[in-house]
């Protein structure tokens, strides 16, 4: 069985973002159980020139959606363009992400792969190929979003681990 546009868009960002919204969880709980407010583990980062962890979150959640959509010719969800400030905020936001690429359909993406992919990045557009964007440019965006995040969480001792990045996987 080939490999489709859609089995590298669609399943993956629908399996990070799942296991996103699972990682918030423990991020929320690990707030409540000592007594830390959310605004503070939000706001934190890795390193002063890095993103807060709301918007490693939020880079993800658009990335998540806005890759296979892009394939696919479909806008996403109207997510706020800014930073959340608790986690049921940033789950939602995720979870909307969610819902949005698992409505895709692999007819929308598949055949795509020279597709021209337009977006603008602050006042420029850009534009690559299908294949490319989704290789060279949302695929590593999107994992280094979702990444980071998680390192953030890890690094201030939230208990997580290599399962609960990966999320829920079809083992054999």
């Amino acid at each position: 069985m080939a490999h489709s546009l859609y089995d590298a868009s669609v399943t993956p960002c629908a399996q990070q973002l799942g296991a996103l919204v699972n990682i918030i969880d423990k991020a929320a709980a690990h707030c409540a159980a000592n007594k830390i407010e959310e605004s503070a583990l939000l706001g934190d980062r890795l390193y002063p020139d890095m993103f807060s962890l709301a918007r490693e979150i939020r880079q993800a959640a658009d990335f998540g959606c806005n890759t296979p959509g892009r394939l696919a010719g479909v806008a996403g969800p109207a997510l706020p363009a800014v930073d959340d400030t608790s986690f049921a905020a940033a789950k939602t936001r995720v979870e909307t992400a969610l819902a949005f690429v698992k409505g895709l359909t692999p007819a929308q993406v598949n055949g795509n792969e020279d597709k021209v992919v337009s977006w603008m990045a602050g006042a420029a557009e850009r534009k690559m190929k299908g294949a490319d964007y989704l290789q060279q440019f949302a695929m590593p965006n999107f994992f280094f979003f979702v990444t980071t995040a998680y390192n953030i969480l890890r690094h201030r001792g939230v208990v997580v681990g290599k399962r609960d990045f990966l999320g829920p996987v079809n083992w054999l």
